[in-house]
């Protein structure tokens, strides 16, 4: 009889355990999230990015950990959380700048700071920073064009674009 109640005590532990992994917690999110038999809810979608967030914090040298922050920062985007994204941006730049994705994530932290918050002399800065970080990156020619249009009304700009 010890032995089943032993045996029963050690299957509960080792379900709590594995109901605690990060990894496991992520992968059942994610299949809520990204089901395209369901409307992604908003709750669930913030519970990912906590999730990704805090397996980040927990295995900062695991090399998942700059791949969660980057969906992590997809996530709060879609979720129209920008407070939040600028945070895991943060993050990602200043714990991985060279994560191959990192450079896009600092141009979308120009742009939200551009579009979202209207703070152009921000943006600015961040796509200069952008461009002294990542002088060849994927995104170089995009931050270059960015500060040349900052601030030009969309009919200023088909304008623009009409006289070259």
């Amino acid at each position: 009889m010890k032995k089943i109640i032993a045996l029963f005590v050690a299957a509960i532990i080792f379900v709590g355990c594995n109901n605690n992994d990060p990894a496991k917690r992520i992968e059942k999110l994610e299949k809520e999230v990204f089901s395209t038999e369901n409307a992604i809810v908003p709750e669930v979608a913030s519970d990912l990015v906590s999730a990704y967030c805090d397996f980040a914090d927990a295995n900062p040298n695991d090399a998942m950990a700059p791949e969660y922050l980057f969906k992590a920062v997809d996530v709060s985007m879609n979720l129209n959380e920008p407070q939040r994204t600028l945070f895991i941006i943060d993050k990602l730049v200043r714990e991985y700048p060279d994560y191959p994705r990192t450079q896009a994530a600092l141009f979308v932290k120009a742009f939200i700071f551009e579009t979202k918050y209207n703070n152009l002399n921000m943006a600015k800065k961040i796509y200069e920073q952008y461009l002294e970080m990542y002088p060849n990156g994927e995104f170089a020619e995009d931050c270059k064009a960015s500060i040349e249009n900052l601030g030009l009304s969309p009919e200023e700009l088909v304008k623009k674009f009409e006289s070259q």
